[in-house]
């Protein structure tokens, strides 16, 4: 124990000697050697040879770092550019809902509170580790199943979610007010869809998501299918006339034309509209049983929200059943379609628009 006692001693005082110097001492450090050998028996040498060397790496570090002149601001300056970009080097920009954003590349742990966006990721074969609880669409549910639940599109589990550890989140609107408290545990990107331009939000969300997951291929093939599948449906829609867009929900209804949420079926697919006075919002223009058989539709295309979210109450099938809206040559033809309730609860999903391009490209086609 006093010889090594003695090896630590004497390390010390190379290191002091060494730290000295502009640049390190091996004269001194060779010293060292010279006195392991003295103090040292044979069956301690490779322990003091590897401690001279483990000195000698430290004493350099010290020594470069401790008696070398400070480094001038424009040297500190380059230092943090250096520093910023290395930072940056696994990382990438985006456009967000809420502006450029630059997020985590190739993540591995991804929660998920959007179910359009969910069903995105889905078709670009990204795995989700974590998403809401109850989700009501039969194509993501089963997906889902092997994800960690987190909360609800309104209520995030905080609780969860930090034990899930993600490395980036994804929200939509309906998660917006959580957005900040999110953002506190890692990385948070809103990708809420543009409403009044849905196919071409939606493509731009699949660029996105293409250049954090490298993805690039498997997004050209998706919108390659989008746009086929618009294309069908347009050339389906030619000449079958005019239509409206609605949505039912408690008894009451409102109107959707050109520039909201449903306006992909007059601008993408090319149905005229009844009505190029209608006043968008978030929930549309209220209308009554009167409007729809003053304008008179050819085609009437009904989302029913209470259906879509679980919500007891009068069909939309029960709601449009009466002598008014009978009259009008969508009812009178069989041109009611029933839209899927993926428009309401995952508008802007890569699977939604061709679930919903399908579905009226098949109304359209069957119509006599």
């Amino acid at each position: 124990m006093r010889k090594l006692k003695a090896i630590i001693i004497h390390v010390l005082a190379v290191c002091k000697r060494v730290c000295t110097f502009r640049r390190p001492d091996i004269s001194t450090i060779n010293q060292y050697a010279a006195f392991a050998k003295r103090v040292l028996n044979p069956h301690l040498m490779e322990f003091a040879m590897t401690l001279r060397f483990t000195t000698l790496a430290l004493c350099c570090t010290a020594a470069l770092a401790a008696c070398s002149p400070q480094p001038a601001a424009s040297d500190n300056h380059a230092a943090s550019a250096v520093a910023a970009a290395a930072s940056e080097a696994g990382s990438v920009t985006i456009d967000t809902a809420r502006g450029e954003a630059t997020v985590p590349a190739n993540p591995e742990r991804i929660a998920v509170y959007d179910w359009g966006m969910l069903d995105t990721l889905g078709k670009l074969g990204v795995d989700v580790g974590a998403t809401t609880t109850n989700i009501r669409l039969g194509y993501l549910q089963d997906a889902a199943r092997n994800m960690q639940p987190v909360g609800t599109l309104f209520e995030p589990d905080y609780e969860a979610l930090h034990a899930f550890a993600p490395q980036l989140i994804i929200t939509g609107s309906r998660t917006a007010p959580a957005f900040e408290q999110l953002s506190k545990l890692a990385p948070t990107i809103e990708m809420t869809a543009d409403t009044t331009k849905m196919r071409e939000s939606t493509e731009a969300r699949i660029d996105a998501f293409a250049k954090i997951f490298h993805k690039e291929a498997e997004a050209q093939a998706l919108k390659k299918e989008i746009d086929e599948s618009f294309a069908a449906a347009k050339a389906a829609a030619q000449g079958k006339g005019s239509g409206l867009v609605i949505l039912v929900n408690g008894g009451k209804m409102s109107a959707f034309g050109p520039d909201s949420r449903f306006g992909w079926i007059h601008r993408d697919v090319g149905v005229p509209t009844v009505d190029a006075e209608i006043k968008e919002g978030s929930h549309g223009q209220p209308i009554s049983f009167e409007y729809l058989k003053q304008k008179n539709p050819d085609w009437l295309f009904v989302l029913d929200r209470g259906s879509a979210i679980g919500q007891e109450g009068e069909a939309a099938k029960d709601v449009l059943d009466n002598p008014l809206v009978a009259a009008t040559t969508a009812w009178k033809k069989g041109q009611v379609v029933y839209l899927l309730p993926e428009n309401y609860l995952a508008a802007g999903g890569a699977q939604q628009l061709l679930n919903a391009t399908a579905q009226v490209r098949e109304a359209f086609e069957a119509a006599k």
